[in-house]
């Protein structure tokens, strides 16, 4: 299990990267292609820099992906999460959730959780921001029914977290959040 959710966190560390490092890299062998062909050396000197530009993004990339590794190594009883309802990054569970977001891995027992709040960004993705002594971990969202029915579960668990911005609706239970999940 450790494994599954180390990938399915990375890969999203890799959707944020997916037109950086293909556009860094094409931009040094378009400099290199334009030095070999027209002997310019001012492609050659703007190729170097796009490359060291590739490099620190690169380390970047890299970096956050160990991070995050290293911090799910310290989870205990991950393979708990085996069974969760995944909503972005985050793995959802009766008692608890683990999730990634701001390069760093939360997991939250429902009673640390002391607001939740629904915001939609400027590309119109929906977030919940889940609030605790551990820091603001925002959870994407499909759907502002799924918002709806992840609030009224977290309410359920924990109703003296505060909630703003959408009103809880659903039945509150760990299936009401994907009604569409297979069932062992």
């Amino acid at each position: 299990m450790f494994r599954m959710v180390k990938r399915y966190i990375q890969s999203f560390i890799s959707m944020k990267y997916v037109f950086v490092l293909p556009g860094i890299a094409l931009a040094v062998f378009a400099c290199a292609f334009m030095f070999v062909s027209t002997g310019n050396p001012i492609a050659r000197y703007i190729g170097i820099a796009f490359g060291a530009v590739l490099f620190a993004v690169m380390f970047f990339y890299y970096k956050e992906k160990i991070s995050a590794g290293l911090q799910l190594k310290k989870v205990k009883d991950l393979d708990d999460y085996s069974d969760a309802v995944m909503i972005g990054q985050a793995f959802f569970l009766e008692d608890k959730l683990l999730g990634y977001g701001n390069k760093k891995v939360f997991e939250l027992h429902n009673g640390e959780i002391t607001g939740v709040s629904y915001r939609t960004d400027s590309k119109g993705r929906m977030f919940l921001d889940l609030t605790s002594k551990e820091g603001v971990l925002p959870v994407e969202m499909a759907l502002k029914d799924q918002a709806k029915r992840v609030l009224a579960f977290l309410k359920q668990r924990n109703p003296d977290a505060e909630i703003t911005g959408l009103e809880p609706a659903g039945e509150g239970t760990l299936h009401s959040i994907d009604p569409y999940r297979n069932e062992k």
